[in-house]
């Protein structure tokens, strides 16, 4: 009988509680994700917020003022600032990413015996690979979707004029995130993917009354991940 040190305890009681399961690398548990949602189904997340409204007078915020006419400034045009014309081979994506990486698309020292994985060729793996591209980008435009709703919450709940002002440039932004991760997935990739049970567990701060765990929840902890998930990886 094995015996678990202090560390791989609080080690599953960290994955227990995050993701549900005691062993991130649980191969049935991660399949039973598979077709538990309705991909066209929208997913509903009750917020509670506390709108501040003020009166049309200039603030005071100085640096926030400046911040603003910075991002007027850099405001885009998803539709007409990106080439829409390149074409995407998805197929050749995955090849090069494996090329890249070896063990990209490996299950480590998981045991395929008795699964669907067990008889995967080359020719499976690749379209696992393509699909696992139309899923990230997917959630991707969730998450984009998520910070979407958080800056229109800042917008109703930050006190202070300018501060509404910065955080209504955020909203647009955000929808162009949205706007162009979705027109990706529809004109380049092969698919859509609904929101990832995880993704959407990650997105419960939206419900939090305070200003301060919108930002931290969102603008600090999700984008944070998002910019390593898409450092990490090639669409």
């Amino acid at each position: 009988m094995t015996t678990l040190s202090d560390d791989e305890r609080a080690q599953m009681k960290s994955n227990l509680d995050i993701i549900g399961r005691d062993d991130i690398n649980d191969l049935e548990a991660v399949l039973s994700f598979v077709g538990h949602y309705d991909v066209d189904a929208t997913t509903g997340c009750p917020t509670i917020a506390r709108g501040v409204h003020l009166g049309l007078r200039e603030g005071r915020q100085a640096p926030t003022r400046q911040a603003l006419r910075e991002a007027k400034k850099a405001q885009w045009n998803g539709q007409t600032d990106l080439d829409w014309s390149i074409e995407v081979d998805q197929e050749k994506v995955v090849l090069n990413n494996n090329e890249a990486n070896q063990d990209m698309m490996q299950w480590g020292q998981v045991d395929l015996a008795g699964t669907v994985l067990e008889k995967w060729g080359d020719n499976e793996w690749l379209k696992f690979g393509v699909e696992n591209q139309n899923w990230l980008l997917s959630q991707f435009m969730h998450g984009e979707q998520g910070a979407l709703l958080c800056t229109a919450k800042i917008v109703e709940t930050v006190p202070w004029i300018d501060a509404k002002y910065y955080a209504a440039t955020q909203v647009m932004d955000e929808a162009r995130h949205v706007e162009v991760f979705s027109k990706y997935l529809d004109t380049k990739l092969s698919g859509h993917y609904p929101m990832n049970a995880h993704l959407g567990l990650a997105g419960r701060h939206r419900q939090r009354l305070s200003l301060d765990m919108t930002y931290l929840g969102m603008q600090i902890m999700v984008e944070g991940l998002a910019l390593a998930a898409s450092a990490s990886s090639t669409p």
